[in-house]
């Protein structure tokens, strides 16, 4: 009887989730590889051998590998990648997109949890069916195996500290866990130890000793769990940990250049607002608008939410850490804006006058057909996205880099491979950037060259060639280009 009225109660859910898995699998094979994978998938692959393996065959495994794939030297926390790496038998790139496709399913259950604990309504669906549509955050599903797996994670971690009700002695070990999945993912996860400290605080009607106790346990878990499964941390990790924190802060392992209103600035010349710029955007006007309107006149009631989103941009003004590829690395905020924006939604439709309730259904209404057709418009570099206060698609490609993770080289690889297919001769090829990517693509039709000077061919995209001071006399054949932008392209060597 409790099964039944569970899933009456949630039914839209289950129904959201049955074509959300449905869309996946018809179109996981559309998504190309972008530029962290191949290393993110080798060391959750090392990861994997490095634990299970005998303490002699580690020490021969640890002979083998480079520095960025030993789990006990380079700081990398490699769980999430292992897991994929382990469900992904067939081996293909398209495989582990699919893996991430399912597991992305949690970031709108968890949207859906806490907007229905907060309403207690049906319509709590409008916040995952919101974060759907938003292209820039589905567009990273596919082919981010870290900034997603952070963003589900800690949505469930917001669920679980805030909305989720009788919670035992058990269920803060769980919670642990979870926090300490977060916090190695991105170190800013540590914000959820002071989530659960102050949520417990008023719980137990400041009874402190009660308190301790609890955020004890959920301190101890975590450390535990990070420790029994972080080989980094294996010896002397009360100083890895400093480490840990001083090198994601500065983060020296990326230092490019990065287009900024039209202009190639340096990490260390972004400016404070350079966050907040790209979240006004980024996000879907919609959602802002239902953003603004719960600043305004719901930030009490959805004081937790609030809390949180507010909380992580103080502490990017404050600490200034090191973000690139727009705002990508602050990416789990988007879900958070958006169950604000629901819940308000949804509040104002059950509440408001009629012609308020009426009017806000055709605006909710329309911001959907126009939120799907850019999907479609987009698909599959949905990432790309850019709202309307950002000016057109073409305005945008020069104020700003669309494609930062390569994903449309494989369109310009598959174009070539066809182009190999009927050369009567080899043909050669320099990519600007995923040169993995783009042999993985070529199906072995055509061969890579380390300079593009020897290339009958390149595969380029306006930012490599503007990092790079491309001077090579080229024709371009090829484009690939979404709503008007171009996102990489094919050049013919003039020789």
């Amino acid at each position: 009887m409790l099964v039944k009225t569970t899933i009456e109660r949630h039914k839209l859910l289950i129904v959201f989730s049955i074509i959300y898995l449905m869309f996946s699998a018809l179109t996981y094979k559309d998504y190309g590889i972008t530029s962290d994978e191949q290393l993110e998938y080798r060391a959750g692959t090392y990861y994997f051998r490095f634990v299970i393996s005998s303490y002699g065959t580690k020490e021969e495994l640890l002979r083998k590998i480079s520095l960025k794939d030993d789990p006990t030297r380079f700081p990398y926390y490699g769980v999430y990648p292992a897991v994929v790496s382990l469900l992904n038998f067939k081996g293909y790139y398209e495989w582990s997109h699919l893996v991430n496709l399912i597991f992305g399913l949690l970031s709108f259950i968890s949207a859906y949890l806490i907007t229905y604990a907060i309403t207690k309504s049906r319509l709590s669906i409008l916040s995952p069916i919101m974060l759907f549509l938003n292209p820039y955050y589905f567009g990273h599903i596919p082919a981010n195996p870290k900034d997603i797996p952070f963003s589900w994670l800690y949505l469930a971690c917001v669920y679980f500290i805030a909305f989720y009700k009788n919670k035992k002695t058990i269920h803060y070990a769980l919670l642990g866990v979870l926090i300490a999945l977060v916090s190695a993912t991105r170190l800013i996860g540590v914000i959820l130890f002071m989530l659960t400290a102050l949520k417990v605080f008023f719980d137990t009607d400041k009874n402190f000793k009660h308190a301790f106790v609890i955020i004890f346990i959920t301190c101890a878990s975590a450390l535990s769990f990070l420790y029994l499964t972080w080989p980094y941390l294996w010896s002397d990790p009360v100083s890895k940990i400093g480490t840990l924190f001083a090198t994601y802060s500065d983060f020296s392992y990326w230092d490019r250049l990065i287009l900024y209103k039209g202009v190639l600035i340096s990490k260390a010349q972004r400016p404070w607002d350079y966050l907040f710029h790209y979240i006004l955007i980024k996000t879907p006007i919609i959602v802002l608008f239902g953003f603004l309107i719960s600043t305004i006149l719901t930030a009490r009631k959805l004081f937790i939410l609030h809390s949180t989103i507010w909380l992580n941009l103080g502490l990017y003004l404050l600490i200034q850490p090191v973000i690139y590829n727009e705002m990508r690395h602050f990416l789990y905020l988007i879900p958070l804006i958006t169950v604000c924006s629901g819940v308000t939604f949804i509040w104002l439709l059950k509440s408001a006058r009629p012609f308020i309730s009426k009017s806000l259904k055709v605006l909710i209404i329309l911001s959907f057909v126009k939120l799907g057709t850019d999907h479609i418009q987009l698909h599959p570099y949905q990432y790309v996205y850019f709202n309307e206060l950002a000016g057109t698609m073409e305005q945008v490609a020069r104020n700003y880099e669309l494609d930062y993770w390569s994903a449309s080289y494989k369109e310009s690889a598959e174009y070539l491979r066809n182009i190999a297919k009927d050369s009567e001769y080899p043909i050669t090829v320099y990519p600007c950037n995923l040169a993995f990517g783009v042999d993985y693509y070529s199906h072995k039709t055509f061969s890579l060259v380390n300079k593009s000077e020897e290339a009958d061919y390149y595969i380029c995209d306006y930012m490599n060639a503007l990092t790079k001071n491309f001077s090579l006399k080229a024709e371009v054949v090829y484009e690939v280009k979404r709503k008007g932008a171009v996102l990489s392209y094919v050049a013919k060597t003039l020789k």
